[in-house]
């Protein structure tokens, strides 16, 4: 039998990337990147200009850099264009000016020792395809070889029709001249959009996610995710339409609106994105429509349904300060990891994106399953156990934790589960509930003492005690197996004062009551102390 894969630390794990951009111009993204670089694996500053004679024009963006290099974060500058359309198709279909400007980039990024380099050439003719296919080829050529990133910004697309914007960009071949290619899944509605509406509505992330992903390997796709809104004046004649001149809003904007004596908020629950509406100091009709961490969540909730590599936020600075800690919930055991194929020592679960593997696989299949510990919540990773003070390979299920003791390899005691009962217990402050205190041996035949703790259980929740247990290979059920899967009782039944259920904690479990079940297995349930846990460190919602 082969001993769990003992994880370190959490960046061991295939862990989605955090991406975010940052931009010289505006001094609340040096703000944000200084509060926040820690919640990120990868950032590009805003720092290159391709120039119409192929010279590249620095921003200087020294303190941020420096921010970046204190953090130990990956920089991957970004490059831009300065002409568009026709004008830059002669920059990109000639062979020697590519190679000039990939000479310029390639020393830049030895220069300053950068990670690698990101390309974001935008206003480009579809015509122009095999020309930025072929810059990015000659561009990984030379930087591969260093062991630097190439990497790369392209406008949204849904299907294979070439869009004036996005038919420059062939998905399937560019992915095989980058490490990651950041989809920019926004500006559905652009800023000079006849009719206000979502910059990036969640039905449309959807399409732009299922194309890229059939055309990208999953884990080289980063899904570019706004933090901006616009805000547009209505036309004054009652039709709901734009002037066409809209103009864009940080959150911080939009939020300040609030002075406005007759805002009204609403959330499009199509688009899944909060907008608001408003009457001007002018006295003017106006619709501004916007992001926060709710319609981040659904975003984030889309790279996990289609597995990509990560998520780049559009930019640093103009974010709802609350989408943060999403965003540092996506660096945790509990991330979902790539699908694998399963085998007979590894199965794996699309349900949560978890796998279970060898010594707890085998406990897990012998000692109840899934209507015992739910389905894997995390990767195996390395814990401290407050009780033993020790760091022991863990991994968490909706109902339980599993913890590995090499020291009893080879015994029933090689996995042991953890004291999540208790923990809940002591998280809620129950422990000076009433029924905590102990009772003593009640005088009633359906119900069995435990001397150590001097807590009976009685009737139905004495009858899954008894009824389910670790497999130790005793005649049916024995007492010590029904012990060692979930403990002693430390309460007697009460209701819990959050659920009104009634409920029982023992030392690994907490028994639940469903009367609306009764005669069925069902009847009793017991409570999802592993997502608890999770929920309370942050890691799952």
């Amino acid at each position: 039998m082969v001993a769990p894969n003992l994880t370190q630390d959490a960046s061991a794990y295939p862990n989605r990337i955090r991406w975010g951009y940052y931009v010289q111009y505006d001094a609340t993204s040096l703000t944000s990147l200084r509060q926040q670089v820690h919640n990120l694996d990868v950032v590009s500053p805003y720092l290159y200009q391709v120039r119409s004679d192929g010279t590249i024009h620095t921003f200087q963006s020294d303190a941020a850099i420096q921010v970046m290099r204190d953090a130990g974060v990956k920089i991957v500058p970004m490059v831009t264009n300065n002409l568009q359309w026709d004008a830059f198709t002669g920059i990109i279909e000639d062979e020697e000016m590519r190679a000039d400007i990939i000479e310029r980039l390639v020393d830049l990024v030895e220069t300053n020792d950068w990670d690698g380099i990101h390309i974001d050439f935008e206003g480009i003719n579809a015509d122009d395809a095999e020309h930025i296919t072929q810059f990015q080829k000659e561009l990984s050529e030379e930087l591969w070889p260093r062991d630097r990133m190439v990497t790369q910004a392209v406008i949204a697309r849904v299907s294979d029709f070439p869009s004036v914007w996005g038919g420059a960009y062939d998905y399937a071949e560019l992915a095989k001249y980058n490490d990651h290619i950041v989809i920019m899944a926004y500006d559905h509605t652009p800023v000079g959009a006849a009719r206000p509406y979502a910059v990036a509505p969640e039905y449309w992330v959807r399409n732009v996610a299922r194309y890229a992903s059939s055309r990208i390997p999953n884990e080289k796709v980063l899904l570019g995710v706004p933090f901006y809104g616009y805000d547009w004046l209505l036309k004054d004649d009652d039709s709901g339409a734009t002037d066409g001149r809209g103009r864009a809003m940080k959150h911080s904007d939009t939020m300040a609106l609030n002075t406005q004596d007759n805002i009204e908020y609403h959330w499009d629950d199509r688009a899944k994105t909060p907008w608001a509406s408003y009457t001007d100091s002018e006295g003017r009709e106006r619709e501004v429509w916007y992001e926060d961490v709710e319609s981040l969540r659904y975003k984030l909730d889309v790279m996990v349904e289609y597995d990509l590599g990560g998520m780049a936020a559009w930019r640093l600075g103009q974010e709802d300060p609350a989408v943060w800690e999403q965003i540092s919930m996506m660096s945790t055991p509990a991330s979902r990891v790539a699908p694998v194929e399963s085998t007979d020592t590894l199965w794996y679960f699309t349900e949560t994106g978890h796998t279970l593997r060898t010594v707890f696989l085998n406990y897990w299949l012998q000692s109840g399953g899934l209507p015992v510990f739910g389905f894997p919540q995390t990767e195996e990773f390395a814990e401290l156990n407050a009780d033993t003070m020790r760091e022991h390979t863990v991994q968490y299920f909706e109902r339980q934790r599993f913890e590995y003791h090499p020291e009893h390899a080879g015994t029933p005691y090689e996995v042991l589960l953890g004291r999540l009962g208790h923990e809940e217990a002591v998280r809620r402050g129950l422990l000076t509930h009433p029924a905590f205190d102990s009772e003593g041996q009640v005088d009633d035949a359906d119900c069995l003492y435990y001397e150590a703790t001097g807590q009976n259980a009685c009737g139905v929740f004495l009858d899954y005690w008894q009824s389910h247990g670790l497999d130790f290979g005793d005649t049916g059920i024995s007492y010590r197996e029904s012990l060692a899967l979930f403990g002693y009782p430390i309460s007697a039944e009460f209701t819990d004062p959050d659920t009104g259920l009634t409920i029982q904690y023992f030392e690994r479990a907490r028994f639940e009551h469903h009367p609306e079940h009764a005669g069925t297995q069902y009847e009793v349930l017991l409570g999802l102390l592993g997502n608890d846990e999770l929920r309370e460190k942050g890691w799952i919602r």
